[in-house]
């Protein structure tokens, strides 16, 4: 039975993944425009500031870029302190890891404020020592310090320490550092679902799987 555990935030614990998908939708829909149902597949390979240049000019919005950008952002922020769900059996998971003293940690791309904001409506922040942003490390979870960084934290060594993960980048990167991998399926990976059951240690559809 491993100590540690790092849990990645958006599309593990968190049903979330939508966000990102619909935010330039919900966006639009604040000012009064339907989005057209492609549009995640025209912005998704864009940065969001050529994102806010597309929808100014898509959509004749006479606001500024940094207007939209923010406006973007507030809807994200949204999502995360009044709507973000856990995905099932999350909340029971985390109480059998507290009542064994299970050490657990967040490494999340989202912003803090994000995560610690939807933790703490969903009452599990305190099951979590702390959180680690990719934004705060200053790198992204395709560079295994940033987990590294996490077990040093702890005082652990890497095959002490669980990760799960609904990415495959970032299952390949703990696993190649020595960690312990579970891959946990969303619908937002599902092409890559063959290839991390194939990587990860584990894989689990849901936490009502994983016996840890």
């Amino acid at each position: 039975m491993r100590k540690y555990v790092i849990f990645d935030l958006d599309g593990t614990l968190l049903d979330s993944m939508y966000i990102w998908k619909e935010a330039g939708a919900l966006f639009l829909k604040e000012k009064g425009i339907e989005a057209p149902k492609d549009l995640y597949e025209q912005l998704k390979a864009m940065s969001l500031e050529q994102a806010a240049n597309y929808l100014k000019q898509q959509f004749h919005l006479s606001l500024s870029d940094a207007e939209i950008i923010a406006g973007i952002k507030a809807v994200v922020e949204k999502q995360y302190t009044d709507y973000v769900s856990l995905k099932p059996f999350v909340r029971d998971y985390l109480k059998r890891l507290n009542d064994r003293h299970i050490r657990m940690c967040i490494v999340t791309a989202s912003e803090y404020e994000h995560a610690e904001a939807a933790l703490q409506r969903l009452g599990i922040l305190d099951c979590f020592d702390f959180i680690v942003t990719c934004s705060q490390a200053g790198i992204g979870k395709d560079n295994p310090v940033i987990f590294l960084k996490v077990a040093e934290r702890w005082g652990a060594q890497p095959h002490e320490v669980a990760v799960f993960e609904d990415a495959l980048h970032a299952v390949e990167t703990a696993k190649t550092a020595g960690f312990f991998t579970i891959g946990v399926y969303d619908e937002s990976a599902q092409d890559d679902q063959e290839e991390m059951k194939r990587i990860a240690d584990l894989y689990i559809n849901d936490f009502y799987e994983v016996s840890l």
